[in-house]
């Protein structure tokens, strides 16, 4: 019986000893503002965190890069013009860096100027997200051409469609600029021969 009365008392005061321990537990825990997402491996009991997206890792600061670009085709005319023909110009320009890419695409209607020289211009009005704009590129691509416009009537007689097909055409090389300063309206001149 002494015995029994000597272990329930080094339980009692064993408990009372651990007791304090036992309520740490329901203490407020400290918040971190930044935590880690990963995976625990028991086995080796290591932490391997999960790697950041690109969309993660700080980004550049970035800027919006406002303006026009006109692209002004200078037109020689050597081909013959068909019937209801059409001369046309068309124009992308591409640009980016690590903010963003950005491709535009623009089109025009030739004008005649004097004898056969034509006139077209491919006007891009653009807002582009640039982390370095002062040290980025535009590269152009640009074509002329001399379209047929093709009617097609609808068997009922009702409707007309003009159906545009290329008679002949020329792509152009263009040389890149410095992305213009922010607003700016920029011509790029370009010579044709059709």
């Amino acid at each position: 019986m002494l015995i029994r009365k000597l272990t329930a008392v080094s339980l009692f005061i064993l408990g009372l000893a651990l007791a304090p321990f036992s309520f740490g537990q329901f203490a407020k825990q400290a918040e971190t503002s930044h935590r880690v997402l990963g995976y625990y491996d028991p086995a080796t009991g290591t932490f391997a965190p999960v790697r950041q997206s690109a969309a993660e890792v700080d980004a550049p600061a970035s800027t919006t890069e406002t303006g026009e670009l006109i692209i002004k085709f200078t037109i020689t005319v050597k081909s013959t013009i068909p019937k209801n023909g059409v001369i046309g110009c068309s124009a992308s320009a591409d640009t980016g860096d690590a903010a963003g890419q950005h491709d535009e695409r623009a089109t025009g209607i030739a004008i005649l100027v004097s004898g056969s020289t034509f006139t077209c211009s491919a006007i891009i009005h653009y807002s582009w997200l640039l982390a370095t704009p002062t040290t980025d590129k535009v590269s152009f691509t640009g074509s002329a051409t001399i379209d047929y416009g093709y009617q097609v009537t609808a068997t009922n007689g009702t409707a007309i469609l003009v159906q545009p097909i290329q008679a002949r055409g020329s792509t152009s090389s263009i040389p890149s600029i410095s992305v213009p300063a922010n607003g700016a309206t920029t011509t790029v001149d370009v010579n044709v021969t059709l």
